[in-house]
């Protein structure tokens, strides 16, 4: 949209103060990478549409089931309402729509469109860490040749009592009797990986936990970095650098074997005791391994030959498991989604159901107004020894937590970097 549209466009936290941010910025449009994740993207959405601004939302969990609740829990999210304030919402595939279709908006009043995974596209022309760097980042060069990527799976889901009360499963949104089996399995994955550690002390393992992991002490990682040739990552590194340092992508079950493709990386799928449940669709594009024997003989394999025969035999599948997960895998679904807003855009009606309320906007206002002069005021208090006393420093330190997935010079230097890259490509 900057490149070849000229747009002008500014980009803000979603836990800034946003309604102030809009009415001081008075876009015409709003775009949204997730409409439905927390409840401050459901809102800047609402206000937006409030206020009579054209909005577009894509989704960042995208990988949807043939099934209602998850579809239900990945297109609503946090929007409680379930009323669609966006103008146009995108879409990573034509299966993804379909099960909108399906379950939610069976009549096709919504407006739902298909761009592919536009967070995919980075994996295409992107320049990504390498292995040296890492290695030299975190002073382990000259002490690993070989490192193996273990994707971390949410199993705090199934263990804790998020989900879980009094023995009966609420608001999960998976197949219950898929997450009765999964619940069993951490110990067993976690055997396996700390087998194959110990197996391969020359080999470095990198540890990633997932994303959202909120208690590590159920994660299948949980006390493996004593191990000398292993380190933990959780959100110190971007995701993609990850994968590009890795020679090797093992998961139990993650989404993350498909962007690991998008890399050109051989992937495995650890499946102890052999437990059938029912899985993404992406795990059907690596070998399964069920225990150490079998997955250490892969290993071997692949560094001996740099790619294991199992792997190739499923080369066909993992292309048409690319087109129906995210739509496309040529880098160009950024063209796509552009595209369509720059459509949008132009047109002089919104085509919205929203008219402007600027009472019900009001009152969005005041909220977040209040929510800004609070965190104020608390910034004032963690400067006096106040902030020693449990109750404050625990959310001092939640805060201090948060400010830092949005540092503007970081984020500045990767929209650099990412401009950059995206010149060369479509130079190209």
């Amino acid at each position: 949209l900057e490149l070849k549209h000229n747009l002008i466009i500014k980009r803000y936290w979603v836990l800034d103060n946003f309604p102030a941010i809009i009415d001081r910025e008075n876009p015409k449009m709003v775009v949204v990478a997730n409409g439905i994740g927390t409840a401050e993207q459901v809102e800047i959405v609402k206000y937006a549409k409030l206020k009579g601004i054209k909005v577009v939302t894509m989704i960042s969990e995208g990988d949807m089931v043939d099934m209602k609740e998850n579809v239900e829990i990945l297109f609503w999210g946090n929007n409680t309402e379930r009323k669609m304030y966006a103008d146009v919402n995108f879409q990573w595939s034509i299966k993804n729509i379909n099960l909108v279709r399906k379950y939610i908006d069976p009549e096709k009043k919504l407006n739902i469109q298909l761009s592919g995974g536009t967070g995919f596209d980075r994996y295409t022309f992107l320049p990504l860490m390498q292995k040296n760097e890492f290695l030299e980042k975190y002073n382990l060069s000259g002490q690993f040749s070989k490192v193996i990527g273990l994707a971390g799976f949410p199993f705090y889901f199934f263990l804790s009592d998020l989900y879980k009360k009094d023995g009966a499963w609420e608001n999960m949104h998976l197949d219950l009797a898929s997450c009765e089996i999964m619940a069993t399995l951490k110990d067993d994955v976690k055997d396996l990986y700390e087998q194959l550690i110990k197996n391969n002390p020359d080999t470095l393992f990198i540890l990633k936990y997932h994303p959202m992991e909120l208690y590590k002490e159920y994660s299948e990682f949980y006390g493996l970095n004593k191990y000398p040739n292993t380190i933990e990552i959780l959100m110190e590194e971007k995701i993609e650098d990850i994968i590009s340092v890795s020679d090797l992508w093992v998961a139990f079950e993650s989404t993350t074997c498909l962007e690991a493709w998008l890399l050109h990386k051989e992937t495995i799928i650890v499946n102890p005791l052999n437990k059938q449940f029912i899985r993404s669709e992406i795990s059907a594009g690596s070998p399964f391994c069920i225990d150490i024997e079998e997955l250490q003989t892969l290993v071997n394999e692949f560094f001996s030959k740099s790619s294991t025969e199992r792997f190739k035999q499923l080369e066909i599948k993992r292309k048409e498991i690319i087109e129906f997960v995210i739509g496309f895998g040529d880098g160009l679904n950024h063209v796509r989604a552009a595209e369509a807003i720059y459509e949008l855009l132009k047109q002089d009606a919104t085509g919205s159901t929203h008219p402007v309320n600027e009472v019900e906007a009001n009152k969005l206002k005041n909220k977040y107004a209040n929510i800004h002069l609070r965190k104020q005021l608390r910034k004032l208090v963690y400067l006096t020894p106040l902030v020693f006393l449990p109750k404050i420093r625990k959310i001092y330190l939640f805060e201090k937590d948060r400010k830092q997935e949005f540092v503007p010079a970081i984020r500045e230097e990767f929209r650099l970097k990412y401009r950059k890259a995206l010149k060369a490509f479509h130079k190209i």
